[in-house]
């Protein structure tokens, strides 16, 4: 029986007739339509909302159950929470749904995003909104790290990243079942220190001259700027590596002055550092496109580093400044009645202690600079400088000629660093954020 909601609305048939009938309509799979590569289902958004709301009326009722039968007073409650972490939960899918999706053309066999979905199957593989599973290949990343040729030394480096990021994350799961003692502290100090040091190493031993094709005659071809991804993750770790380092290195001791010294002019600075974070970074774009021509340092990693440097003083000298204010003064006074100098109070006393302030200063850097488009696409000009932000740029040509297979790959392996050092100190990053702002 064939059922169609103009004719029968529930206004005609009664409110609960009506609805019920309704229901049972749109229970039944309606007509899908192909209309050249997609798939079209009348009504099937209204399927999903209906769908949705009797998934969480079940729930509720579920929980209000069991809330009856534990505790009645919080029946209701058990219930409300119950429906809001099924929302909460709908709408993290909902939200890393483009990133499944870029992971999903990343593992496709097809170089591109005119591939028709399959015509027999799951109803949400045949619609594209999941991935076929039947076209999974890892061909997009082999076409990406083709022409990438390690040495011995890069590979024993890579082996070493590798081990020591297992130990790192057993002593984790030890420390999780409660495993405590200073050999397992001396063992992540040790895991720790070589990961940062074989990272180091790592980066600063890949050249532009490992990235190369050779011909028929056996000659070595550079590779075009669309094969040299980890290059451009190697530019990109060591930009943003050093620039960390430099606003580390500018706000403890500019921090430290607003913080703890007072001198002409120190309100009229903090001001001023204020005002500046009202503008978006750009605007000064021509000024620092000017200055980095007159002093030669176009196409180099020292003007980008430098622009990026200039741009964190304000707001990581804030910080610290901040932080160093919650911190007592009677701290290095102690200190310098035993004889220490101030210099020897910041020293010996104040970086110490603020190591968990100075390593989220370096990670906001870092962060914040790892995708940056604008800055470094003016001031690079050759592609063996440049970063993951600009490479990605050389798989799109032209309107219709994006190679999106090869550019989501080269996405996801640009992204995978980032990744990694943002969950490995994401505790540094969420719990510093407040330890900065006690006093303004």
């Amino acid at each position: 029986m064939s059922c169609s909601l103009n004719r029968l609305h529930p206004r005609r048939l009664g409110a609960l007739p009506g609805a019920l009938l309704a229901l049972t309509c749109l229970s039944h799979a309606f007509a899908q339509v192909d209309r050249n590569r997609f798939l079209i289902i009348p009504y099937g958004w209204l399927r999903f909302l209906i769908g949705f709301v009797l998934i969480a009326g079940g729930v509720a009722l579920a929980s209000y159950l069991y809330g009856r039968a534990t505790k009645p007073g919080k029946a209701g409650n058990y219930a409300v929470t119950a429906v809001t972490h099924l929302f909460i939960w709908v709408v993290i899918i909902l939200t890393l749904y483009p990133v499944i999706n870029l992971l999903a053309v990343s593992f496709n066999r097809v170089n591109n995003l005119n591939q028709p979905p399959p015509r027999e199957g799951w109803l949400l593989v045949r619609a594209g909104i999941l991935p076929d599973p039947n076209n999974f290949s890892l061909v997009q990343y082999r076409t990406v790290l083709s022409e990438t040729h390690l040495l011995p030394i890069q590979w024993v480096l890579l082996g070493l990243l590798l081990v020591a990021g297992l130990v790192l994350i057993a002593l984790n799961l030890a420390r999780r079942f409660s495993f405590e003692g200073r050999a397992l502290e001396r063992a992540s100090k040790i895991a720790g220190w070589a990961l940062i040091l074989g990272a180091v190493a790592l980066v600063i031993s890949i050249t532009n001259d490992q990235f190369y094709s050779i011909n028929e005659q056996g000659q070595r071809v550079p590779s075009g700027s669309n094969r040299k991804v980890v290059l451009y993750i190697r530019n990109t770790l060591l930009v943003s590596g050093i620039t960390g380092l430099f606003a580390v290195l500018i706000s403890t001791t500019a921090g430290y002055a607003f913080a703890r010294m007072r001198f002409e002019g120190r309100y009229g600075v903090l001001l001023a550092f204020i005002f500046v974070q009202m503008f978006p970074g750009f605007m000064a774009l021509v000024a620092i496109f000017y200055l980095m021509s007159y002093l030669g340092l176009l196409n180099t990693f020292t003007g980008l580093i430098l622009a990026y440097s200039g741009g964190a003083i304000a707001f990581a000298s804030w910080i610290f400044k901040g932080y160093l204010e919650s911190i007592s003064p009677s701290l290095e006074e102690a200190a310098m009645v035993d004889g220490a100098t101030r210099w020897g109070a910041f020293w010996r006393i104040i970086l110490p202690i603020s190591v968990p302030m100075l390593l989220f200063i370096f990670l906001l850097q870092f962060i914040g600079t790892y995708s940056e488009f604008i800055l470094a696409n003016t001031l690079l000009t050759g592609d063996d400088r440049w970063t993951i932000g600009i490479g990605l740029r050389a798989f799109t040509s032209g309107q219709f000629a994006t190679q999106w297979g090869t550019l989501t790959a080269s996405a996801v392996l640009g992204s995978l660093p980032i990744l990694i050092i943002f969950y490995s100190f994401q505790n540094a990053l969420t719990g510093q954020y407040q330890a900065g702002g006690v006093k303004g």
